[in-house]
């Protein structure tokens, strides 16, 4: 029991020279541990993984969303989406849609669009009414500030249209 004592409360040997070079190796390899940690954490918490809600379809119909592609460039339609903010997060959306020649093209079906890329379960959809010139209207409140992603699908006797856009909306 003395020898034991003894030990424990003799005077410390000096450090050997060199004593902290293991722990400089092995400290970086605990910073990036760390941080590759946290990064995955904070993707894993983020994304939800889901982006598309068809994905399987989607893609079992490219060759179609090719050939409709062509065919909408072929037609040459000339479209100018126009938003008004009205006041913060309101405001008008004009449509106007005129044929190859600029005739405007009346009866058509308009549909928009308000996604957001970032967050999920405030999206929009309106109708737009025409005013038998070509101009498409529709008064459209989004929820929050931001990057919105607009996509307009236009549907008439002649053919369909889409299209989408990126806006930033301020409140």
């Amino acid at each position: 029991m003395t020898q034991f004592l003894s030990r424990l409360f003799s005077p410390r040997r000096p450090r050997q020279p060199g004593w902290y070079i293991p722990w400089m190796i092995a400290a970086p390899f605990v910073v990036v541990f760390a941080v590759n940690g946290l990064l995955v954490h904070f993707a894993l918490s983020s994304f939800s993984g889901l982006t598309s809600e068809h994905a399987s379809d989607e893609g079992a119909h490219y060759n179609l969303a090719l050939a409709a592609a062509k065919a909408q460039a072929e037609r040459g339609w000339q479209v100018k989406m126009t938003f008004t903010s009205a006041s913060g997060l309101k405001g008008r959306l004009d449509v106007d849609l005129k044929d190859r020649a600029g005739q405007p093209l009346t009866d058509a079906e308009v549909m928009v669009s308000f996604m957001r890329p970032t967050k999920s379960g405030v999206d929009s959809r309106a109708k737009l009414a025409g005013d038998g010139s070509g101009r498409y209207s529709a008064d459209v409140v989004v929820p929050l500030p931001g990057v919105w992603d607009v996509r307009l699908e236009a549907r008439h006797s002649t053919g369909n249209y889409q299209k989408v856009e990126r806006v930033w909306l301020k409140s």
